[in-house]
């Protein structure tokens, strides 16, 4: 329950040294394992809070040469803005004007466009729609131990890699973190497991021919359950009902005190 942690260490270590640890003649091989996580005590005793909006991202393939009559997204949008904007293969993010996005008056999971003419769609690969839903999660603490395992009958390039590796993961810290984000989803409910910190904390020579470095993963798990149209909304204003309505205080309570 690390993410793609593991995997994107992989991926970085042998991108980052293609001679050393790649290919069939490479000198090392790599192994990155992620081994149990331990639940911080104080988060498991989290309850699920009170219903709230929360965000989404959905993302939907696009091909300018054949447009699908409609999109669906993953969750009934609460009632509020959504933002529809066109996305490119460099990063691009391209807003589309509310008269280019039909949303079906019936199920508001569902939307059209009607691009403008001179829109251009040159590099254009995708959809993605920023929106908020009304939900209850909770949020879980959890340590985690990752084992970085080099392997190598040449002692000199064990060394060698040893080295190299501990020097790209250290280089490339704040990008693991941040790269090492991934979402679960079924039906209503979702899990976002987001690494917070990644800390090396021993170094073992295990046997002459394996290395084995340890690090210290901090991890955040975010459950959600998406709230269906007939269930409790977010609460948006709190007044004492005998006040007149004032639009611009969303709380407005009087307490009357009688002597």
């Amino acid at each position: 329950m690390i993410g793609n942690l593991d995997e994107t260490i992989e991926t970085l270590l042998k991108d980052a040294l293609p001679a050393l640890l790649t290919g069939p003649s490479r000198a090392v091989d790599l192994r990155v394992i992620g081994s149990s996580f331990e639940i911080d005590p104080q988060s498991a005793d989290n309850l699920a809070s009170e219903p709230k909006p929360d965000d989404r991202t959905d993302d939907f393939a696009f091909d300018p040469a054949s447009l699908p009559p409609s999109f669906t997204l993953s969750q009934t949008p609460y009632a509020g803005p959504r933002r529809v904007r066109l996305t490119t293969g460099d990063g691009d993010r391209l807003p589309l004007s509310d008269d280019e996005v039909i949303w079906d008056q019936v199920d508001r999971r569902v939307f059209s466009m009607s691009l403008r003419p001179t829109r251009d769609l040159t590099g254009v690969t995708g959809v993605q729609v920023l929106y908020s839903v009304t939900a209850v999660f909770t949020t879980l603490k959890a340590a985690h131990v990752i084992a970085v395992e080099l392997d190598s009958t040449d002692e000199v390039e064990l060394e060698r890699a040893e080295a190299l590796v501990v020097g790209v993961i250290e280089l490339n810290r704040p990008a693991l973190v941040d790269g090492a984000t991934q979402t679960f989803a079924d039906g209503d409910y979702s899990a976002t497991v987001t690494a917070k910190s990644l800390k090396l904390i021993e170094g073992t020579a295990v046997t002459d021919q394996l290395r084995r470095l340890t690090y210290h993963a901090e991890v955040e798990v975010k459950a959600i359950r998406v709230l269906g149209e007939d269930e409790g909304g977010p609460i948006v204003r709190i007044r004492t009902t005998s006040q007149p309505l004032d639009p611009s205080r969303s709380v407005d309570v009087r307490i009357d005190v009688e002597a």
